[in-house]
């Protein structure tokens, strides 16, 4: 990922975490727990795409 995409992302995840909070009646510490389940289950993707196409 190069510079500019990075800030993007930064950027859009921080607009959702915002979003999240604002339109969510949940304290952090409720959510958290989601966001870090979402986390885990991509990089439990990208590495089964690894071993998939054998990289």
């Amino acid at each position: 990922m190069q510079g500019t995409q990075l800030r993007k992302l930064e950027t859009e995840l921080w607009r959702a975490a915002d979003q999240l909070r604002a339109n969510s009646k949940l304290t952090a510490t409720e959510y958290s727990m989601s966001v870090l389940g979402l986390i885990f289950l991509r990089h439990a993707f990208n590495r089964f795409q690894k071993v998939k196409i054998g990289v």
